[in-house]
């Protein structure tokens, strides 16, 4: 019998707003199932290190940013979007799976949220 591989994800979030939401849930067991990497804002996230950490191996990633028009730094969440639009794109046109990298938006008061976009990651 095979030992079924543990996913490998990492989730980026917005430390005001999903890191927060992550906070009241630290105990949620789907949050032992990912590395939290909190971040400024979602927008500060860079292609070539989301492209670097797909190469390196990580089998999902994830960005939690801000609900958007409630941004605190105004664009950040749409820069974010932008981003992996790019990111995207080029796993599809380098053969690779596009959904490795996705993006949502969470409140800092909807930790339910969180959990039901991370449980739906794989899907």
């Amino acid at each position: 019998m095979t030992k079924k591989k543990k996913k490998n994800i990492t989730v980026f979030c917005c430390e005001n707003s999903a890191y927060k939401a992550a906070e009241a849930i630290k105990k949620h067991p789907v949050l032992q199932s990912v590395d939290l990497v909190k971040v400024p804002c979602a927008g500060r996230i860079e292609i070539g290190q989301l492209l670097r950490y797909v190469q390196e191996g990580l089998d999902r990633i994830l960005i939690l940013a801000c609900p958007i028009e409630n941004c605190k730094y105004i664009k950040g969440n749409k820069r974010a979007v932008q981003r992996i639009r790019v990111v995207r794109t080029a796993l599809k046109n380098a053969g690779w799976d596009e959904d490795r990298v996705k993006i949502d938006f969470v409140s800092s008061v909807d930790p339910h949220k969180m959990i039901r976009v991370i449980e739906n990651l794989g899907e």
